[in-house]
């Protein structure tokens, strides 16, 4: 008994020392759970601008219960101006159970929940079906937004219809083409110099020139087809890749593109 006492005198004086409180501590509350249920009933509701508010925050919410409210939400149907912001939100936190309900709305009869529809799937795989869908939209915006998508998914299967859509002078279709663009693509671009009009085909080539994954030798090429074009699109486009890039270390490319816009503008020596 006298030992046990000991020992207790002895571990009250080592926590005193150490500033240890020798009470209990205290149980810390557990975080409540967020609840969302408000946003969740202001979507449904009737207020249309409400519901638009209520889609908008649901998707800043990383909780599963907002993601799944969501798509609950688009599987019932939604007005268009609800089901825009809806189809982004989702798109903000992208899950594989979304891709069927966005290519669901890509072929909805409003061309603008169709754009916003195509171009929420570009953060998702598997959607090129949709986006190939969507560049055959009679809605010049609708096909700009599946051109967009399809660029920014680098989607491979687009690059037949966004050809057809650069031979037709759409801007959109040769800004895709330029960021899904390899070396083998870009030549088959610039060989359709005469075949798509001349500000397009220069815009989509110099975009192209700008693209920090190609070699040297390959923006040769691209600078030379540029060349070839007499819009002032061409030299715009050049003059653009001189002040965008240094001038050291040395490029040939630059030094090509100097020579034609030199050349154009009457510069040269």
């Amino acid at each position: 008994m006298r030992l046990k006492a000991a020992v207790g005198v002895v571990m009250l004086v080592v926590l005193g020392v150490a500033g240890v409180d020798a009470q209990p501590a205290k149980r810390v509350p557990k975080k409540k759970p967020k609840d969302i249920s408000a946003e969740i009933t202001a979507l449904g509701g009737t207020d249309l601008p409400g519901a638009a508010r209520a889609a908008q925050l649901l998707g800043t919410y990383d909780l599963p219960a907002a993601h799944e409210a969501l798509l609950d939400a688009l599987a019932f149907g939604l007005a268009p101006e609800v089901a825009v912001p809806a189809v982004l939100a989702i798109a903000g936190r992208p899950a594989a159970p979304d891709v069927p309900a966005l290519r669901r709305y890509a072929g909805h009869r409003n061309p603008t929940v169709r754009s916003a529809a195509l171009s929420a799937l570009a953060s998702y795989g598997g959607a090129g079906p949709a986006l190939v869908a969507g560049l055959k939209d009679p809605v010049a915006t609708v096909r700009a937004a599946a051109a967009a998508a399809a660029g920014k998914g680098r989607v491979r299967e687009a690059v037949d219809p966004l050809m057809l859509l650069l031979a037709k002078g759409e801007d959109a279709a040769g800004r895709a083409l330029a960021a899904i663009a390899d070396l083998d693509l870009s030549r088959k671009i610039a060989d359709q110099f005469g075949k798509v009009p001349d500000p397009v085909l220069a815009a989509c080539l110099g975009a192209i020139l700008k693209r920090p994954d190609f070699t040297d030798p390959a923006r040769v090429e691209i600078v030379r087809a540029i060349g070839k074009i007499q819009d002032p699109a061409a030299i715009t486009v050049l003059t653009d890749y001189l002040d965008s890039t240094p001038k050291t270390p040395k490029r040939t490319s630059r030094d090509e593109a100097q020579l034609i816009v030199d050349a154009r503008l009457g510069g040269g020596k």
